[in-house]
């Protein structure tokens, strides 16, 4: 029996109990939230027996024989839940939200055992306060509703509680109108509809704004163009997607600056049930490199993000922001209040825990952020992300953090739709609830295996792992730095050989991985995406060995072909956003961050 994250305590007692003409019964204590939990579940049973439970609602506490009885023991702030199964099924919530992840562990029982599930005795709880993922929906792709109740959905599956999606220009913000396009933004209604789905399944949804760096297309506007703190930068780096990643910081001793990104916070803020809001602040690259060439960095740094901590903290908000800033200069630490949260990021393969006991020696609280490698990638790298969000979150646990925020970023244009994301997601979350997870094994392989791909063989993350392993040696970001920039890298930031054989051999072998995904035995749109990307790494790799023996492009129709398909199955999920720019490289078509900022 195969359950993710998995419990802390599970005991067999012997035995099966058929879930056919069970009932399930709610106690006083559960709220609609329980109800529609105990719907979704009821229908599942009916897929798999043909008989669907009734479901009702009774004072007091009934006996569970010949039924699912879930209750909720009123406990505030407490997420743990037990659940046995004997004569019939109990479920009992330290609070609503234990009592909705038991549901969850009932629901992969049921997905893994069918209908005569193991009799036993489960006692879980997480160890992570705050289990989080962060979608970015601003640097290529941009989720329609479907896409993000899918993400929620699947988030709250493996017990994860909050969700932050990354916004620079893709809001309605009055300060961004004529610079947004209908087809690349969220509105207001969205941005509730999502905070209700959230609330649904017992996530928080925390705004998540730029509020200083990475203000690309706000800056580069004729309206506030002359907020930026460079008057022009060097763009003698080619790659388009550069300098909307690299530059454009407000000007933070501008009066007007402050008033502009307060006026955004008030336009977010309404929307969303949390108490926090991420401000981001991250890699302002650009600050005091123009219009306050010799002041101090972090002075200057310490005092803008504290008028905007201000305003939020006047709204009754707790503040996160990313800590990289803080990192890089620790004699300002002591100058933030207690009561925020510390984002504490970092990416590589090694992460340097030092700095999550540097933060923990603060006052304020602090969350670790590893990621799910999936940027610049047409395929997560799950050889390279499971090291990173190991260990970092183990550092996090060990310094007794306040929670995980696992990132998944569009760097190049999110070229990686979110589907061949969701190992690294999956990870994240099952470490955060259970820092005894033993990843990295076959064990665990095939659990993530068999829930998330419907495979319990085992062989699809096999392909997964085997898809890194090409990345590692030629990527999309090394694709983008060869064809716009002249030289391409591999992950080690060593210089590619400019051998046509070597990406030929590549293109090969890309070709051959989505022939084994599209021979697995269970299909869905999850697997259609990672044949997609395989075929998409193999015409990436055909397309710069030609261009190294100066061939023209073949008139067979693949790439044509691919990103018919390739657009398909990103509307699917996203808003067309940047999903033309993609396609426009994969015909080997060129352009400049200036027709990114006109789209």
């Amino acid at each position: 029996m195969t359950i993710l994250p998995q419990p802390k305590k599970l005991k067999l007692t012997g035995g099966t109990l058929s879930l056919a003409r069970l009932s399930i019964v709610l106690t006083q204590s559960c709220d609609s939230r329980i109800f529609h939990a105990a719907q979704k579940l009821a229908g599942e049973i009916y897929d798999e027996t043909g008989i669907e439970p009734k479901i009702t609602k009774v004072l007091g506490t009934p006996s569970e024989n010949g039924k699912i009885v879930i209750d909720s023991l009123g406990k505030a702030g407490r997420e743990g839940y037990t659940l046995t199964v004997g004569d019939g099924i109990r479920i009992t919530g330290d609070s609503l939200a234990g009592a909705f992840y038991g549901i969850q562990t009932l629901r992969q029982m049921l997905e893994s055992e069918g209908e005569d599930i193991p009799c036993c005795e489960i006692a879980d709880k997480p160890d992570m306060q705050y289990r989080g993922f962060y979608h970015d929906a601003s640097r290529g792709r941009v989720p329609n509703l479907d896409g993000v109740f899918k993400m929620i959905d699947f988030l709250a599956y493996y017990k994860q509680n909050s969700y932050q999606l990354y916004i620079e220009h893709t809001f309605a913000f009055e300060e961004y109108k004529g610079i947004y396009k209908e087809f690349g933004y969220l509105t207001p209604e969205e941005i509730m509809e999502i905070d209700d789905y959230c609330y649904e399944n017992f996530i928080d949804f925390v705004p998540s704004v730029s509020t200083f760096g990475h203000l690309f297309r706000l800056l580069e506007s004729n309206r506030y163009g002359h907020l930026r703190e460079l008057d022009s930068f060097d763009d003698s780096v080619k790659i388009p997607w550069y300098p909307t990643m690299c530059h454009h910081t407000i000007n933070a001793t501008d009066d007007e600056s402050i008033k502009v990104i307060c006026s955004i916070i008030d336009q977010f803020v309404p929307l969303c049930r949390s108490k926090y809001f991420n401000i981001c602040c991250d890699e302002t690259f650009d600050l005091c490199n123009g219009k306050n060439a010799g002041r101090d960095k972090a002075e200057l740094y310490v005092e803008f993000t504290l008028k905007i901590i201000d305003h939020l903290k006047s709204l009754g908000k707790t503040v996160m922001m990313w800590g990289d800033i803080v990192l890089r200069h620790p004699e300002v630490m002591d100058r933030f209040p207690d009561d925020m949260i510390m984002l504490n990021w970092h990416y590589n393969d090694d992460p340097p825990v030092e700095t999550v006991e540097q933060f923990a020696r603060q006052r304020f609280g602090q969350v670790v952020c590893p990621g799910t490698s999936c940027w610049n990638q047409l395929c997560e790298n799950v050889g390279y992300a499971e090291k990173n969000i190991t260990k970092l979150v183990g550092a996090g646990a060990k310094y007794k953090c306040f929670g995980m925020l696992n990132t998944s970023w569009g760097d190049y244009g999110a070229v990686c739709p979110m589907t061949c994301t969701l190992y690294g997601v999956v990870l994240g979350a099952c470490m955060s609830w259970n820092g005894r997870t033993k990843a990295m094994c076959e064990k665990f392989d095939k659990a993530v295996s068999e829930h998330v791909y419907g495979d319990p063989t085992g062989e699809t993350v096999k392909l997964i792992r085997a898809f890194g392993k090409l990345e590692d040696q030629f990527s999309w970001g090394s694709f983008i730095s060869y064809v716009f920039n002249g030289t391409a890298f591999a992950w080690d930031k060593t210089p590619l050989p400019e051998d046509s054989k070597f990406h030929r051999g590549l293109a090969k072998q890309g070709f051959e991985l989505a022939e084994s995904f599209r021979r697995l035995p269970v299909q869905s749109d999850i697997t259609s995406d990672l044949r997609l990307m395989a075929e998409g790494y193999g015409l990436m790799c055909l397309q710069l060995a030609r261009v190294i023996d100066g061939e023209p492009d073949p008139e067979d129709g693949a790439s044509e072909d691919w990103c018919e398909r390739y657009t398909e199955a990103w509307c699917r999920d996203d808003k067309p956003s940047e999903c033309a720019f993609i396609c426009a490289v994969m015909r080997g078509k060129r352009f400049t961050w200036k027709d990114l900022l006109s789209h």
